[in-house]
């Protein structure tokens, strides 16, 4: 599955690529946006930390009684 930012990098280069001939305000914008998805793609992704596992612990669901009637 493709990341948000690499659809929206995607779109923003296909529009550039039809429309970007006659080198209007918008098509300016259209860069910019362009080279700030380009740099945040390129930059690395930090590594999540890893977690432990916690041991798991045998609970009964019966509480042994200390005092019997008997």
């Amino acid at each position: 599955m493709k990341s948000k930012e690499w659809l929206i990098l995607n779109a923003v280069e296909c529009w550039l690529h039809y429309y970007s001939t006659p080198n209007t305000p918008t098509v300016e914008q259209y860069k910019e946006l362009r080279d700030e998805y380009k740099q945040l793609m390129d930059a690395p992704t930090p590594q999540p930390k890893t977690t432990r596992k916690r041991s798991s612990t045998k609970s009964s669901d019966d509480p042994i009684s200390t005092t019997e009637t008997v």
